[in-house]
């Protein structure tokens, strides 16, 4: 493991990150497959470590985990295109951001999962069929040290739909879309 700087915390990036072939697409197609399969893990380790929701690949193709400077090795873009398909054949958590080229947004923890926490949270601090803001649930002070604690807003408003649908939430929409609020049941 190499215990290079990633975000301001030191992440341990596998062997293989060290390996140059690694940032070049494979020809044969066994190894390309298997060389997929650990960058899109590489790629939900990085995010959840660092807590980052989204991906634009032309401003995250200089940068880790996508650029190795010790070295000298980065993952070329359509290459990295390749690897975003892959997450999204393999089911992993990935969305595309609506009218926003070659940008996605990283599922690490799926909305569901999210939706249950937050809903958890709520039942355990009394707070059900209490009208919370988005920006409550996710930069509010009784929410530090939770897991959705900054929450990316895309993310977080997913989630709550998912608990909405269920019927275990409802979401209010007020004069602008920053003006959301949401009851949980």
């Amino acid at each position: 493991m190499s215990g290079l700087e990633a975000g301001g915390s030191s992440f341990q990036f596998p062997e293989i990150y060290s390996f140059p072939p690694f940032f070049t697409q494979q020809p044969n197609e066994d190894t390309w497959k298997e060389q997929k399969r650990l960058w899109c893990d590489l790629i939900l380790a990085y995010y959840r470590h660092n807590r980052r929701y989204q991906m634009s690949l032309a401003e995250v193709i200089t940068e880790p985990p996508f650029s190795n400077r010790q070295i000298h090795r980065s993952l070329r873009i359509d290459t990295l295109r390749e690897i975003v398909d892959e997450l999204v054949k393999q089911g992993k958590p990935y969305k595309v951001v609506p009218g926003a080229k070659d940008t996605c947004l990283i599922y690490w923890r799926k909305p569901d999962v999210w939706a249950s926490m937050i809903q958890q949270w709520a039942s355990d601090h009394g707070l059900c069929n209490t009208v919370l803001t988005l920006y409550e649930l996710a930069n509010g002070d009784d929410t530090v040290g939770q897991e959705f604690h900054g929450l990316d807003p895309a993310t977080l408003r997913r989630s709550l739909e998912v608990l909405q649908t269920q019927g275990k939430a409802q979401l209010f929409v007020g004069t602008s879309e920053d003006d959301v609020g949401v009851k949980i049941f």
